[in-house]
């Protein structure tokens, strides 16, 4: 299968020029393997640096530059990579990613299963040293999904049934293009939680989302988004997205009950341990409430698969796949 890579940017040159050349290498080693074609698609969100002028200049064959002319964030900058992106298949990755040579072959393989929607795969840090990310597992605990937790395999090989990730990881994943547009892709409503949102939105429509442990990179996070937020701002807005995820996808009644009742609970519990970030994130989630109604009905009128049934089959995954957990 042919296969697209967008690299969303945001005055990244420096970033692109340490880990750029990887994601050529890979592009080319697996077009040899296969004879696919590969194509690369930059998308530069109006940082007001030079990064468009040197990948034209440097990298004009190679990658296919396109350019916001007012910064629109991450998730409009992974849109219009998806909208140009010209193959059924799209890796996505983040600009500070470094990929081994051979990753991309092993991604590609899941997608002949047409109920595929997403792949995530391995990442350490840098150096190599310090496992990062793997197949997410996904909780429902305390009235909300949590993903804190991964695992991995013991050996990739010789595994038949399909590794289950609870969420397919924005920084290095497949994603299959036309599923992904025809849900609308990331939903700027939940940014810095936009990942595991439409990840959660693709298994509610049927499809799954899978780990592939031999497909490698490897990431320092948020060397982006350290420069362009504070820690506060990005954790406000992180916690507001989870809980707007849960008002716009969490249908199931008894689990939003729970939902509700933990919120209330820690109306009380954050005033005691004076939690003012909690606070910010209901109450200018509460805004959106018009849009979060709207949403919320055609998203559980979209619905093929009920969050509980979401429930079951991971728990059921989780107790049968010969997988380790690995908390990072």
């Amino acid at each position: 299968m042919d296969i697209s890579i967008v690299i969303p940017t945001w005055r990244g040159r420096h970033l692109l020029e340490a880990y750029l050349p990887s994601v050529i290498k890979a592009a080319k080693v697996y077009s040899e393997i296969r004879g696919c074609r590969t194509e690369i698609v930059v998308v530069e969100d109006a940082g007001g640096d030079d990064t468009m002028q040197w990948l034209r200049s440097r990298y004009e064959k190679e990658v296919n530059a396109v350019a916001h002319e007012k910064n629109q964030g991450f998730c409009a900058a992974c849109q219009t990579g998806f909208l140009h992106a010209r193959f059924p298949i799209v890796l996505l990755l983040n600009n500070d990613v470094r990929l081994e040579a051979d990753c991309i072959d092993f991604f590609v393989g899941h997608f002949e299963d047409p109920t595929v929607f997403a792949v995530t795969g391995k990442m350490y840090n840098q150096k190599g040293d310090i496992f990062c990310n793997g197949g997410k597992i996904g909780q429902f605990r305390r009235g909300m999904w949590s993903s804190y937790l991964n695992y991995d395999v013991l050996s990739p090989d010789g595994i038949d049934e399909p590794l289950l990730s609870f969420a397919a990881i924005g920084a290095f994943s497949a994603y299959d293009r036309e599923k992904f547009l025809s849900i609308g892709g990331f939903d700027p409503l939940t940014a810095m939680y936009e990942d595991i949102e439409i990840s959660y939105r693709g298994w509610k429509r049927g499809w799954l989302v899978k780990y592939e442990p031999r497909s490698v990179a490897y990431h320092d996070a948020s060397q982006t988004m350290s420069r362009r937020y504070k820690y506060r701002s990005r954790d406000r807005l992180s916690r507001r997205s989870r809980i707007l995820m849960h008002w716009i996808l969490l249908h199931d009644r008894g689990m939003f009950a729970v939902h509700l009742a933990s919120i209330v609970i820690r109306f009380v519990v954050s005033w005691l341990r004076l939690d003012w970030p909690f606070y910010w994130a209901v109450l200018t989630g509460l805004r959106n409430l018009g849009v979060i109604r709207r949403k919320r009905k055609e998203n559980r009128n979209a619905a093929k698969r009920s969050d509980r049934e979401i429930l079951l089959l991971l728990k059921r995954f989780y107790r049968a796949a010969p997988i380790v957990i690995r908390n990072v």
